[in-house]
């Protein structure tokens, strides 16, 4: 299934599995016409970006995941049970 994409920054973990939303992610939420709280419990992609993995590939950082709220954080981009992995780059 594929979900809307939104990026999150991987400098912004904030718990083992939550990064804070960022200007680039409140923007895509808001090109989507959502605003965090009424994204909380939808599915995205979140990008993080271009890289390269260890053969020198170009990849894109991506997770699935939800957005959820935290009382110490506030809105966060969480991580399905698979976590962050890379995606080759067409």
């Amino acid at each position: 299934m594929i979900h809307p994409e939104v990026y999150f920054d991987i400098n912004a973990r904030m718990t083992e599995r939550g990064y804070l939303l960022t200007s680039g992610s409140l923007a895509n939420l808001s090109q989507l016409g959502l605003t965090p709280s009424k994204a909380v419990g939808m599915k995205f992609t979140f990008n993080g970006g271009n890289d390269v993995d260890n053969d020198g590939t170009p990849v894109e950082v991506i997770f699935d995941g939800t957005i959820e709220w935290s009382a110490e954080y506030g809105y966060l981009a969480v991580t399905d049970d698979r976590g962050i992995y890379l995606k080759p780059k067409r």
